[in-house]
């Protein structure tokens, strides 16, 4: 009898495992920390602040990224025309008004991480989760915990087993005031419109669709006089290389004459109709001609916060979302502060009780350190290690006084540190205070410094 075998299922369940791994790993950015797992464990390597070549990090990366060199991600990150707020701040050819994509080799630039990713993304970073890389030797991170929801702020896009996302950029602007709204108990948040900073563009109209939401960029021009104008902006998401290419094929169809272009570090293109063209059209139509209006669709997928779920949200309520789940996080931050001002003001107390009971006298007399060890321990002394190596000149009574000083300050600050715990209204202040300084720091926008 011949014996068969049932694979469909093995098969079945080996696929899945392959489209969430690529789903999670490289196709769909974190809500946590609107971050792939490439750009993610690459700041993570560069969380020191030095400056690597590109090429450098990247191969320092690999112990924790088991697939081809991130050196797209660097460059993604760092990109000045691809972000509204670089999280890498690159030095060398990382793309131009014209070229945003035009970056040098690995081997030719360099990064290191923003001030605004030490403020903004690697805040608290001493409490995030933490996991074991791909083969059980080093440990990565799970997740940032950013003050903002940075999947809002710059663009991206990726595709993997049946999912895709497109998500537009925000200003930081939009996104903190939506943020302190919530944080303040507003009913309603008015959704922010796409923003792209480096073209100083945003979406004048928001459209619905069937699996989309559309957004629709414009461009700008000055007319020069009755057969001339100069374009001077660009929507977000038309490249230049495709703008005159258009303007060639309207040189094409007889319907401008011929354009120069001049542009460089800004947008200036002079454009020359045949006479009578530009008569009767209003300056919509004629933004329409040049193919300076543009439909943007956008799929707003994440990665749920557990970073096992496709979530299709909505800007407003991933902002909302991100900035309840966020604040979750401070009671991580002050219990950590709390053990740690904790373990220091045990040994303030263990130095007060070793004063009170001359242990610098007596430490002078003891045959050895396990006897002064013993000693210490009859006294009720708590770090027996930590005092047994102190100099004698700490347990003297001018020493007193300061020790009473560090315990004084301590204590005030463990009850603060208490305070904060059971009080959900004085830690949401306190984000709220943080959001406020963000935002008045950052004021440009882009911030690459």
């Amino acid at each position: 009898m011949k014996r068969t075998t049932h694979s469909s299922h093995y098969i079945s369940e080996q696929r899945r495992n392959y489209f969430l791994y690529t789903l999670q790993m490289r196709a769909i950015p974190a809500a946590a920390d609107g971050l792939k797992a490439a750009g993610r464990r690459t700041l993570w390597t560069a969380r020191d602040g030095k400056k690597y070549k590109t090429a450098s990090l990247a191969g320092a990366t690999m112990p924790i990224h088991p697939h081809a060199s991130p050196d797209d991600a660097i460059n993604t990150l760092a990109g000045r025309y691809d972000n509204n707020i670089p999280l890498f701040v690159g030095d060398g050819a990382f793309g131009t008004l014209l070229e945003p994509k035009a970056y040098g080799a690995a081997r030719y630039t360099s990064v290191k991480i923003s001030k605004f990713t030490n403020d903004v993304v690697f805040k608290d970073i001493e409490v995030i989760p933490m996991t074991e890389n791909y083969d059980g030797t080093l440990e990565e991170p799970v997740h940032f915990l950013p003050l903002i929801p940075i999947a809002l702020l710059n663009p991206s896009e990726g595709i993997a087993g049946g999912f895709k996302t497109d998500i537009l950029p925000r200003s930081l602007e939009d996104i903190i005031v939506a943020q302190l709204s919530h944080l303040k108990g507003a009913k309603r948040i008015t959704e922010p419109m796409p923003k792209f900073t480096p073209l100083d563009n945003v979406s004048f109209k928001r459209e619905e669709g069937d699996k989309s939401v559309f957004f629709y960029f414009k461009g700008d021009y000055e007319e020069i006089d009755g057969v001339t104008i100069k374009i001077n902006k660009l929507p977000f998401g038309l490249v230049h290389s495709n703008l005159t290419n258009h303007l060639e094929s309207l040189i094409e169809k007889g319907v401008i004459v011929d354009y120069t272009d001049n542009s460089k570090d800004k947008i200036d293109i002079v454009v020359k109709f045949k006479k009578g063209n530009l008569r009767g059209h209003d300056k919509d139509d004629i933004l329409s001609m040049l193919g300076l209006v543009v439909r943007h669709g956008e799929i707003l997928n994440v990665l749920d916060f557990d970073g096992k779920r496709i979530w299709n949200a909505s800007p407003v309520d991933l902002i909302r979302k991100f900035t309840d789940w966020r604040l979750s996080w401070y009671v991580n931050r002050y219990q950590r502060l709390q053990d740690l001002l904790k373990t220091d003001l045990q040994r303030y107390y263990d130095i007060r009780t070793a004063i009170k009971n001359k242990v610098g006298a007596v430490a002078v007399k003891t045959a050895s350190r396990s006897e002064l060890k013993q000693l210490l321990e009859e006294i009720g002394i708590i770090n027996l290690d930590y005092i047994a190596d102190l100099p004698v000149y700490r347990f003297t009574e001018e020493e007193k006084n300061k020790n009473q000083l560090r315990i004084d300050e301590a204590e005030a600050t463990l009850k603060k540190y208490k305070h904060l715990l059971s009080n959900e209204d004085e830690r949401r202040k306190i984000y709220i205070a943080e959001l406020q300084e963000v935002l008045t720091k950052y004021t440009k926008g882009y911030y690459n410094e």
